[in-house]
């Protein structure tokens, strides 16, 4: 109390060192080891699963008989740790309070939480093989939580390329990024390596929008040191048109010009079309930004005369 202002007070110490949090902490993860051990064993699992927990899914991997599982859903749902709410077609259940689901989570031990992550992935596979693309951020998670690395990186790159549909592109990014996290785990094949650089093209088209352009350059170069290890034609094509690109919006038009003279250059030799059409435009742009107004228009031209017929009508 300050001297002589009855009631006044000040803080003896910054607020930030004080154990409140940790305090609310403490209380939860007690209450949870006091629960009954099916109770506290069937809270974590959905834990496991998530903050919003599909019935079907906790149902299945609960290892619960019926009557028993619903009992302990009951106490559960009684002493505030979940709630039930009707998502149609799915009934799902909620933790009452983020807290409490980071709490439960974190008093599991890290191969119990990697089996049960794995055994999630198997079940959505096992109950919704038709409806997998509505699951895919949901499969990703869990794949990748589960170190089952062959199915995290399929997963994340479909969701990535779901939320870069709907322009949803830093999230995209952080797929692509973990996919290519999840891909260092298995073994290096050419198979994982023509992935490490599809992967990292499918990163620079969700940065682009960003602006990310230094991360792109990044991105590009370790792109293109893996393809060149490979000897990948194709991809070594691709990767001059996106690295044309990239230094011509840049402002380096004479580095751009070499990349797209061996874009141009290599789907000439494979007699690739959509290829021919990017590396000419890119070529022809960088061109026209040195000066090479001649050679611009030529490059340009070229590319109206790819697209002409069925090909004008393609994106």
């Amino acid at each position: 109390a300050l001297e002589g202002e009855r009631g006044a007070y000040r803080l003896a110490r910054p607020v930030q060192s004080l154990q409140i949090p940790a305090t609310v902490q403490a209380i939860l993860a007690a209450r949870i080891d006091r629960l009954p051990v099916e109770e506290k064993q069937l809270l974590q699992t959905a834990s496991v699963i998530g903050k919003d927990v599909p019935s079907a899914i906790l149902t299945a991997i609960a290892e619960l008989p019926e009557e028993a599982l619903r009992r302990a859903l009951g106490h559960l749902q009684e002493a505030e740790f979940l709630y039930e709410t009707t998502l149609f077609p799915d009934l799902e259940y909620t933790f009452k309070h983020a807290l409490t689901h980071e709490v439960t989570y974190g008093s599991l031990l890290q191969d119990r939480r990697r089996t049960l992550h794995g055994r999630i992935v198997e079940t959505i596979e096992r109950l919704y093989p038709d409806r997998l693309p509505e699951h895919l951020e949901r499969l990703a998670h869990h794949a990748f939580r589960g170190e089952a690395w062959e199915k995290a990186v399929t997963y994340l790159r479909q969701a990535g390329a779901k939320a870069f549909a709907r322009s949803s592109n830093r999230e995209a990014v952080s797929c692509f990024e973990q996919a290519l996290t999840a891909l260092v785990h298995l073994p290096e094949t050419r198979e994982t390596l023509e992935q490490a650089i599809d992967l990292r093209f499918d990163l620079r088209t969700s940065l682009f929008p960003l602006g990310e352009f230094e991360r792109i350059l990044g991105c590009l170069r370790e792109a293109e040191g893996l393809a060149r290890t490979l000897d990948d034609q194709r991809r070594l094509g691709q990767l001059s048109v996106y690295m044309c690109h990239n230094l011509w919006m840049t402002g380096h038009p004479t580095e751009a010009l070499a990349f797209g003279q061996s874009a141009q250059a290599i789907a000439e030799s494979l007699g690739d079309v959509p290829l021919q059409v990017t590396g000419n435009l890119y070529l022809g742009a960088a061109c026209r930004v040195t000066g090479d107004y001649r050679q611009a228009e030529d490059l340009l031209l070229k590319v109206l005369q790819l697209l002409e017929g069925d090909l004008s009508r393609e994106r």
